[in-house]
Protein backbone atom coordinates (compact mmCIF):
# COMPACT_ATOMS: atom_id res chain seq x y z
CA UNK A 1 0.00 0.00 0.00
CA UNK A 2 3.14 2.03 0.16
CA UNK A 3 3.81 4.60 -2.75
CA UNK A 4 6.79 7.36 -3.58
CA UNK A 5 6.35 10.64 -2.20
CA UNK A 6 5.65 12.89 -5.29
CA UNK A 7 8.38 15.07 -6.69
CA UNK A 8 8.65 18.20 -4.15
CA UNK A 9 8.48 20.59 -7.40
CA UNK A 10 4.39 18.88 -7.64
CA UNK A 11 3.62 19.60 -3.92
CA UNK A 12 4.89 22.70 -3.73
CA UNK A 13 3.12 23.63 -7.40
CA UNK A 14 0.08 21.76 -5.19
CA UNK A 15 0.48 23.88 -2.25
CA UNK A 16 0.19 26.49 -4.07
CA UNK A 17 -3.03 25.78 -6.23
CA UNK A 18 -4.54 25.01 -2.53
CA UNK A 19 -3.19 28.31 -1.51
CA UNK A 20 -5.08 30.46 -4.35
CA UNK A 21 -8.53 28.53 -4.40
CA UNK A 22 -8.73 28.87 -0.60
CA UNK A 23 -8.39 32.62 -0.90
CA UNK A 24 -10.50 35.49 -1.99
CA UNK A 25 -9.99 38.48 -3.95
CA UNK A 26 -9.06 40.34 -0.91
CA UNK A 27 -6.33 37.54 -0.43
CA UNK A 28 -8.04 36.61 3.26
CA UNK A 29 -7.59 32.78 3.49
CA UNK A 30 -11.24 30.79 3.82
CA UNK A 31 -10.25 27.23 4.73
CA UNK A 32 -10.88 23.90 2.52
CA UNK A 33 -14.73 24.60 1.89
CA UNK A 34 -15.38 23.31 -1.54
CA UNK A 35 -11.88 22.14 -2.48
CA UNK A 36 -12.17 18.56 -4.33
CA UNK A 37 -9.78 16.60 -2.68
CA UNK A 38 -10.16 13.51 -5.25
CA UNK A 39 -12.70 11.81 -7.35
CA UNK A 40 -14.61 9.05 -5.71
CA UNK A 41 -15.99 5.67 -6.51
CA UNK A 42 -17.07 4.41 -3.25
CA UNK A 43 -20.47 6.77 -3.65
CA UNK A 44 -22.41 7.71 -6.38
CA UNK A 45 -25.92 9.19 -7.02
CA UNK A 46 -27.09 7.95 -10.56
CA UNK A 47 -30.57 7.84 -12.15
CA UNK A 48 -31.24 4.56 -11.07
CA UNK A 49 -30.96 5.31 -7.26
CA UNK A 50 -27.75 5.78 -5.03
CA UNK A 51 -24.86 2.91 -5.22
CA UNK A 52 -21.78 1.92 -3.83
CA UNK A 53 -18.59 0.95 -6.30
CA UNK A 54 -21.25 0.85 -9.00
CA UNK A 55 -24.00 -1.18 -7.20
CA UNK A 56 -27.06 0.16 -5.83
CA UNK A 57 -27.55 0.14 -2.53
CA UNK A 58 -31.39 -1.03 -2.98
CA UNK A 59 -29.89 -4.29 -4.42
CA UNK A 60 -27.63 -4.52 -1.60
CA UNK A 61 -30.40 -4.07 1.11
CA UNK A 62 -32.82 -6.89 -0.84
CA UNK A 63 -30.07 -9.59 -1.56
CA UNK A 64 -27.16 -8.97 0.50
CA UNK A 65 -25.55 -8.81 4.05
CA UNK A 66 -23.08 -6.01 5.63
CA UNK A 67 -20.67 -8.10 5.45
CA UNK A 68 -20.83 -8.32 1.71
CA UNK A 69 -21.15 -4.03 1.81
CA UNK A 70 -17.94 -3.80 3.68
CA UNK A 71 -16.38 -6.35 1.35
CA UNK A 72 -17.59 -4.19 -1.70
CA UNK A 73 -16.39 -0.92 -0.30
CA UNK A 74 -12.65 -2.46 0.59
CA UNK A 75 -11.99 -4.35 -2.68
CA UNK A 76 -14.27 -2.15 -5.11
CA UNK A 77 -16.18 -5.27 -6.19
CA UNK A 78 -18.88 -7.60 -4.64
CA UNK A 79 -17.33 -10.90 -2.96
CA UNK A 80 -18.00 -13.90 -5.05
CA UNK A 81 -19.46 -17.35 -2.79
CA UNK A 82 -16.23 -18.31 -1.69
CA UNK A 83 -14.66 -14.89 -0.68
CA UNK A 84 -18.29 -14.33 1.21
CA UNK A 85 -17.83 -17.98 3.32
CA UNK A 86 -14.36 -17.17 4.00
CA UNK A 87 -15.12 -13.21 5.84
CA UNK A 88 -17.80 -14.93 7.49
CA UNK A 89 -15.49 -17.28 8.84
CA UNK A 90 -13.18 -14.75 9.88
CA UNK A 91 -15.57 -12.68 11.67
CA UNK A 92 -17.08 -15.26 13.11
CA UNK A 93 -13.74 -17.02 14.27
CA UNK A 94 -12.40 -13.63 15.46
CA UNK A 95 -15.18 -12.79 17.59
CA UNK A 96 -12.77 -13.94 20.65
CA UNK A 97 -11.04 -12.09 23.63
CA UNK A 98 -8.50 -12.94 25.29
CA UNK A 99 -8.67 -12.32 29.48
CA UNK A 100 -6.59 -9.60 29.84
CA UNK A 101 -8.55 -7.13 27.22
CA UNK A 102 -11.83 -8.00 29.04
CA UNK A 103 -10.57 -7.50 32.31
CA UNK A 104 -9.86 -4.15 30.95
CA UNK A 105 -13.09 -3.07 29.74
CA UNK A 106 -15.04 -4.46 32.90
CA UNK A 107 -13.24 -1.89 34.77
CA UNK A 108 -14.82 0.69 32.70
CA UNK A 109 -17.56 2.04 34.98
CA UNK A 110 -21.03 0.98 33.86
CA UNK A 111 -22.10 4.59 33.71
CA UNK A 112 -20.17 5.79 30.88
CA UNK A 113 -21.67 6.97 28.11
CA UNK A 114 -21.64 3.81 25.47
CA UNK A 115 -20.47 5.98 22.79
CA UNK A 116 -17.75 7.33 24.29
CA UNK A 117 -16.67 3.27 24.09
CA UNK A 118 -16.65 3.24 20.46
CA UNK A 119 -13.11 4.76 20.22
CA UNK A 120 -11.97 3.20 23.93
CA UNK A 121 -12.49 -0.27 22.16
CA UNK A 122 -10.92 0.40 18.87
CA UNK A 123 -7.40 1.73 20.63
CA UNK A 124 -7.13 -1.20 22.98
CA UNK A 125 -7.95 -4.15 20.14
CA UNK A 126 -5.18 -2.88 18.14
CA UNK A 127 -2.75 -3.39 21.01
CA UNK A 128 -3.84 -6.79 21.38
CA UNK A 129 -3.78 -7.49 17.18
CA UNK A 130 -1.20 -10.55 16.33
CA UNK A 131 0.01 -7.90 13.47
CA UNK A 132 0.16 -4.71 15.00
CA UNK A 133 3.20 -3.80 12.55
CA UNK A 134 2.40 -5.05 9.08
CA UNK A 135 1.78 -2.99 6.90
CA UNK A 136 0.68 -3.93 3.78
CA UNK A 137 -2.67 -3.30 2.42
CA UNK A 138 -3.76 -7.45 2.24
CA UNK A 139 -2.71 -7.22 6.28
CA UNK A 140 -4.31 -3.81 7.16
CA UNK A 141 -7.94 -5.20 5.63
CA UNK A 142 -7.30 -8.23 7.42
CA UNK A 143 -6.22 -6.34 10.61
CA UNK A 144 -10.03 -4.21 10.07
CA UNK A 145 -11.53 -7.40 9.58
CA UNK A 146 -10.61 -8.75 13.28
CA UNK A 147 -11.17 -5.30 14.59
CA UNK A 148 -15.08 -5.06 13.06
CA UNK A 149 -15.31 -8.83 14.45
CA UNK A 150 -14.10 -7.61 18.28
CA UNK A 151 -15.81 -4.43 18.55
CA UNK A 152 -19.46 -6.02 19.57
CA UNK A 153 -17.21 -8.98 21.98
CA UNK A 154 -15.90 -5.80 23.68
CA UNK A 155 -19.29 -3.58 24.06
CA UNK A 156 -20.54 -6.95 25.52
CA UNK A 157 -18.37 -6.79 28.09
CA UNK A 158 -18.66 -3.29 28.59
CA UNK A 159 -22.04 -3.26 28.97
CA UNK A 160 -22.15 -6.14 31.99
CA UNK A 161 -21.99 -9.38 29.90
CA UNK A 162 -20.38 -12.44 30.44
CA UNK A 163 -17.87 -14.70 28.18
CA UNK A 164 -17.01 -17.91 28.09
CA UNK A 165 -13.45 -19.03 26.66
CA UNK A 166 -13.28 -15.10 24.85
CA UNK A 167 -17.27 -15.40 22.97
CA UNK A 168 -20.05 -13.66 24.11
CA UNK A 169 -22.52 -15.77 26.27
CA UNK A 170 -26.40 -15.08 26.34
CA UNK A 171 -28.72 -17.40 28.07
CA UNK A 172 -25.57 -19.53 28.86
CA UNK A 173 -24.76 -20.13 25.49
CA UNK A 174 -21.86 -18.68 23.38
CA UNK A 175 -22.60 -21.10 20.45
CA UNK A 176 -26.07 -19.84 19.34
CA UNK A 177 -25.00 -16.05 17.72
CA UNK A 178 -22.83 -18.13 15.40
CA UNK A 179 -25.52 -18.56 12.93
CA UNK A 180 -26.29 -14.73 12.58
CA UNK A 181 -24.74 -12.51 10.09
CA UNK A 182 -22.64 -9.88 12.06
CA UNK A 183 -25.62 -7.41 12.02
CA UNK A 184 -27.88 -9.70 13.68
CA UNK A 185 -24.92 -10.38 16.33
CA UNK A 186 -24.39 -6.59 16.99
CA UNK A 187 -28.15 -6.27 17.50
CA UNK A 188 -28.58 -8.62 19.98
CA UNK A 189 -25.56 -7.79 22.01
CA UNK A 190 -26.82 -3.91 21.89
CA UNK A 191 -30.25 -4.60 23.18
CA UNK A 192 -30.64 -4.21 27.03
CA UNK A 193 -32.42 -7.63 27.22
CA UNK A 194 -29.80 -9.48 24.50
CA UNK A 195 -33.01 -11.01 23.01
CA UNK A 196 -32.05 -12.51 19.61
CA UNK A 197 -33.59 -10.88 16.66
CA UNK A 198 -36.14 -12.45 14.22
CA UNK A 199 -34.87 -13.26 11.02
CA UNK A 200 -37.21 -9.88 9.78
CA UNK A 201 -35.67 -7.66 12.36
CA UNK A 202 -31.92 -9.33 11.36
CA UNK A 203 -32.92 -8.53 7.91
CA UNK A 204 -33.88 -4.39 8.85
CA UNK A 205 -30.41 -4.18 11.22
CA UNK A 206 -28.18 -5.58 7.96
CA UNK A 207 -30.50 -2.90 6.01
CA UNK A 208 -29.69 0.14 8.65
CA UNK A 209 -26.08 -0.58 8.77
CA UNK A 210 -25.78 -1.28 4.62
CA UNK A 211 -27.33 2.61 4.19
CA UNK A 212 -25.77 3.79 7.61
CA UNK A 213 -22.26 3.00 6.42
CA UNK A 214 -21.44 5.76 3.95
CA UNK A 215 -21.97 9.00 3.82
CA UNK A 216 -21.16 12.10 1.91
CA UNK A 217 -18.04 14.36 2.85
CA UNK A 218 -18.01 14.85 6.59
CA UNK A 219 -15.13 15.20 9.02
CA UNK A 220 -14.70 11.78 10.25
CA UNK A 221 -14.54 10.90 6.09
CA UNK A 222 -12.04 13.94 5.96
CA UNK A 223 -9.70 12.23 9.07
CA UNK A 224 -9.55 8.99 7.53
CA UNK A 225 -8.39 10.35 4.02
CA UNK A 226 -5.40 12.59 6.12
CA UNK A 227 -4.78 9.36 6.52
CA UNK A 228 -4.70 7.70 3.76
CA UNK A 229 -2.66 9.90 2.20
CA UNK A 230 -0.33 10.05 4.69
CA UNK A 231 0.19 6.54 6.53
CA UNK A 232 -0.30 3.04 5.48
CA UNK A 233 -2.61 1.91 8.14
CA UNK A 234 -6.35 1.38 7.85
CA UNK A 235 -7.19 0.45 11.61
CA UNK A 236 -5.02 3.87 12.86
CA UNK A 237 -7.27 6.23 9.89
CA UNK A 238 -10.33 3.99 11.78
CA UNK A 239 -9.25 5.11 15.48
CA UNK A 240 -8.94 9.16 14.18
CA UNK A 241 -12.39 8.71 12.58
CA UNK A 242 -14.42 6.98 15.75
CA UNK A 243 -13.25 9.39 17.61
CA UNK A 244 -13.81 12.77 15.22
CA UNK A 245 -17.46 11.08 15.01
CA UNK A 246 -17.52 10.85 19.58
CA UNK A 247 -16.76 13.92 19.63
CA UNK A 248 -19.13 15.62 17.57
CA UNK A 249 -21.86 13.84 18.90
CA UNK A 250 -21.28 15.49 22.43
CA UNK A 251 -24.82 16.32 22.33
CA UNK A 252 -26.20 12.92 20.81
CA UNK A 253 -28.77 13.88 18.51
CA UNK A 254 -29.45 10.29 17.30
CA UNK A 255 -30.29 9.20 21.13
CA UNK A 256 -32.19 12.82 21.34
CA UNK A 257 -34.41 11.27 18.01
CA UNK A 258 -35.22 8.11 19.82
CA UNK A 259 -36.28 9.28 23.37
CA UNK A 260 -38.29 12.03 21.62
CA UNK A 261 -40.22 9.40 19.44
CA UNK A 262 -40.66 7.04 22.10
CA UNK A 263 -42.12 9.88 24.23
CA UNK A 264 -45.18 10.42 21.68
CA UNK A 265 -48.61 8.17 22.90
CA UNK A 266 -50.36 10.07 19.39
CA UNK A 267 -49.44 10.95 15.93
CA UNK A 268 -51.64 13.70 17.19
CA UNK A 269 -49.41 14.22 19.86
CA UNK A 270 -46.71 14.69 18.01
CA UNK A 271 -48.33 17.31 15.76
CA UNK A 272 -49.03 19.23 19.13
CA UNK A 273 -45.47 19.01 19.68
CA UNK A 274 -44.40 20.38 16.77
CA UNK A 275 -46.86 23.15 16.65
CA UNK A 276 -45.77 24.41 20.09
CA UNK A 277 -42.04 24.59 19.33
CA UNK A 278 -40.41 27.75 18.78
CA UNK A 279 -38.49 28.60 16.73
CA UNK A 280 -39.86 25.74 14.61
CA UNK A 281 -36.70 24.61 13.48
CA UNK A 282 -35.92 20.49 14.15
CA UNK A 283 -32.60 20.10 15.07
CA UNK A 284 -31.66 16.74 13.72
CA UNK A 285 -32.42 14.72 10.34
CA UNK A 286 -33.92 16.87 7.95
CA UNK A 287 -32.83 19.12 5.07
CA UNK A 288 -34.11 21.16 2.29
CA UNK A 289 -32.20 18.80 0.04
CA UNK A 290 -34.62 16.12 -2.08
CA UNK A 291 -35.01 12.94 -0.15
CA UNK A 292 -32.30 10.42 -1.15
CA UNK A 293 -33.23 7.03 -1.81
CA UNK A 294 -31.57 5.25 1.03
CA UNK A 295 -34.14 7.45 3.54
CA UNK A 296 -37.23 5.57 1.58
CA UNK A 297 -35.18 2.29 1.45
CA UNK A 298 -35.25 2.82 5.71
CA UNK A 299 -38.43 3.98 5.27
CA UNK A 300 -39.82 0.88 4.12
CA UNK A 301 -37.83 -1.41 6.21
CA UNK A 302 -39.63 0.50 9.27
CA UNK A 303 -42.92 -0.41 8.06
CA UNK A 304 -41.30 -4.66 8.60
CA UNK A 305 -41.62 -3.90 12.42
CA UNK A 306 -44.88 -2.91 13.58
CA UNK A 307 -45.95 -5.99 15.50
CA UNK A 308 -46.76 -4.22 18.67
CA UNK A 309 -48.89 -1.16 19.53
CA UNK A 310 -46.06 0.74 20.62
CA UNK A 311 -44.41 0.21 17.30
CA UNK A 312 -47.29 1.45 16.02
CA UNK A 313 -47.40 4.61 17.68
CA UNK A 314 -43.70 5.76 17.16
CA UNK A 315 -44.10 4.90 13.48
CA UNK A 316 -47.36 7.01 13.24
CA UNK A 317 -45.97 9.77 14.88
CA UNK A 318 -42.90 10.03 13.44
CA UNK A 319 -44.66 9.60 9.77
CA UNK A 320 -46.73 12.49 10.74
CA UNK A 321 -43.46 14.65 11.70
CA UNK A 322 -42.21 13.80 8.21
CA UNK A 323 -45.53 15.32 6.59
CA UNK A 324 -45.99 18.84 8.93
CA UNK A 325 -42.06 19.00 8.05
CA UNK A 326 -41.91 18.17 3.64
CA UNK A 327 -44.70 20.99 3.68
CA UNK A 328 -42.06 23.47 5.18
CA UNK A 329 -39.91 22.33 2.38
CA UNK A 330 -38.00 19.74 4.84
CA UNK A 331 -37.04 16.23 4.20
CA UNK A 332 -35.53 13.64 6.13
CA UNK A 333 -32.43 11.99 5.75
CA UNK A 334 -30.99 8.26 6.57
CA UNK A 335 -29.54 9.34 9.94
CA UNK A 336 -33.28 9.96 10.82
CA UNK A 337 -34.94 6.98 9.42
CA UNK A 338 -31.70 4.79 10.96
CA UNK A 339 -32.68 6.20 14.17
CA UNK A 340 -36.51 5.58 13.44
CA UNK A 341 -35.54 2.09 12.40
CA UNK A 342 -32.92 1.37 15.36
CA UNK A 343 -35.68 2.38 17.62
CA UNK A 344 -38.02 0.20 16.17
CA UNK A 345 -35.54 -2.67 16.80
CA UNK A 346 -35.33 -2.00 20.44
CA UNK A 347 -31.93 -0.71 20.57
CA UNK A 348 -31.83 1.50 23.16
CA UNK A 349 -31.66 5.29 22.63
CA UNK A 350 -28.35 5.68 24.15
CA UNK A 351 -26.74 2.93 21.59
CA UNK A 352 -28.05 3.69 18.56
CA UNK A 353 -24.85 6.24 17.66
CA UNK A 354 -22.62 3.38 18.64
CA UNK A 355 -24.59 0.98 16.02
CA UNK A 356 -23.97 3.85 12.98
CA UNK A 357 -20.60 4.65 14.48
CA UNK A 358 -20.20 0.76 14.03
CA UNK A 359 -21.64 1.06 10.10
CA UNK A 360 -19.29 3.87 9.28
CA UNK A 361 -16.63 2.12 10.67
CA UNK A 362 -16.61 0.31 6.82
CA UNK A 363 -17.25 3.81 4.75
CA UNK A 364 -13.88 5.58 6.70
CA UNK A 365 -11.62 2.24 6.17
CA UNK A 366 -12.90 2.03 2.41
CA UNK A 367 -11.95 6.10 2.10
CA UNK A 368 -8.52 5.68 3.59
CA UNK A 369 -7.31 3.03 1.14
CA UNK A 370 -9.41 5.21 -1.63
CA UNK A 371 -7.36 8.13 -0.58
CA UNK A 372 -3.85 6.18 -0.33
CA UNK A 373 -4.14 5.17 -4.20
CA UNK A 374 -5.01 8.27 -5.42
CA UNK A 375 -1.52 9.27 -3.88
CA UNK A 376 -2.97 12.87 -3.30
CA UNK A 377 -1.47 14.74 -0.81
CA UNK A 378 -4.25 16.54 1.96
CA UNK A 379 -1.47 18.47 4.06
CA UNK A 380 -2.39 22.21 3.57
CA UNK A 381 0.03 25.56 4.76
CA UNK A 382 -0.29 27.63 7.18
CA UNK A 383 0.62 31.35 6.82
CA UNK A 384 3.36 32.50 9.32
CA UNK A 385 4.35 36.13 10.34
CA UNK A 386 7.64 37.48 8.50
CA UNK A 387 7.54 34.04 5.72
CA UNK A 388 6.70 35.14 2.36
CA UNK A 389 3.91 32.61 1.22
CA UNK A 390 6.67 32.01 -1.55
CA UNK A 391 9.17 30.87 1.00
Amino acid sequence: MEHSGAAPHLVKGLRHLLADITQTGDGVPRGLNDVVLADTRLLGFEDSGVDYCGVTVEDLCLDGTFEQAAWLLLHQGLPDADETADLAAVIADSAVLDQPIADTIASIPLQTRPLDLLPLCTSLLCCFDPTTFDRTLESSRSQFWRLLARIPVLLHVAFGGQLQEGRVVVDGDSGNMRSLTFAGRLLQILRDDNAAPTPTEEQVMNAVMICECLTEMRPACFVARVFGSTVTDIVAAVKAASSMFTAQLRNDPFEWTAHKLKSFQSPDQAESWWNRRRPRVMPFGFTSDPEEPRTGLLREQCRRLLGSLDALITEASAARLESLLAAQGLFPTPDWTAARALTLLNVPADRIAVAVGIARMTGWAAQCVEQHQAALPLLPVLRYPGRSQSD
